[in-house]
């Protein structure tokens, strides 16, 4: 049962149906946008869609997906999403651990993407086929023993710092959220107006484009069915 941290916003289930009806994303699944194919076909429409979303991996461009022309741009810096135990947690669903500790599942299978997208599930409960929403993010751990929240919040703050100074001159398009903390819900309880400037990080724009007015924030987030296959 897959267990992961992420930083992002919940996309609606209604809202996730419309957007593959609309995009005529034939090789999407809309009542769970996992697996591989359905998550490649998801993703790859929000670039095309959105020029404002960076590559992480720079071997794939725009000019690879539809025919949409490659703008260069600076790889934001590697982002860890997935976290295996040091000492040998349990393995991914083929029994071997990926390279480097990394457990093969299908989010690793969107490593190519800096946006990702998850599911939850609980297989035990009956009256429902998939969860109201799904998540899309632009961080992602896999816990399969423990995780040092506070840990990993500021890894990504650093990261985001570090993005931040790497497009200062290029708009900040690379930059996930603006201001000293993403974190939309953490601002608001702490008393603080969440920060929007110079229109927003690309984080922001994409949530705005699919569900705008759903907070930003950090979920712990368990699939109890991951090997679902449609």
């Amino acid at each position: 049962m897959p267990t992961y941290l992420c930083h992002g916003f919940r996309w609606q289930r209604r809202s996730i149906r419309v957007y593959v009806v609309v995009q005529n994303l034939d090789d999407a699944s809309p009542e769970w946008i996992i697996p591989v194919k359905s998550a490649q076909c998801i993703l790859e429409s929000f670039y095309n869609l959105f020029d404002f979303l960076p590559y992480r991996n720079r071997s794939r461009s725009r000019s690879q997906s539809r025919g949409r022309q490659h703008r260069d741009q600076t790889p934001p810096p590697p982002l860890p999403n997935t976290r295996s135990s040091p000492t040998g947690g349990r393995n991914g669903r083929n029994g071997t651990a990926g390279a480097g500790g990394h457990f093969p599942d299908e989010i690793s299978a969107q490593d190519w993407s800096i946006v990702k997208v998850l599911e939850e599930y609980d297989p035990l409960n009956l009256d429902e086929v998939s969860r109201p929403y799904a998540y899309v993010a632009d961080y992602v751990v896999r816990v399969d023993l423990s995780a040092g929240i506070a840990e990993e919040m500021k890894r990504y703050e650093d990261r985001q710092q570090q993005l931040q100074q790497q497009t200062s001159t290029n708009d900040n398009e690379a930059a996930p959220m603006t201001g000293a903390t993403s974190d939309e819900t953490g601002q608001r309880l702490a008393g603080k107006k969440p920060s929007r400037k110079a229109g927003g990080g690309w984080l922001e724009k994409l949530r705005d484009q699919l569900q705008r007015g759903e907070d930003i924030c950090w979920y712990v987030v368990v699939n109890g069915d991951e090997a679902r296959d449609w």
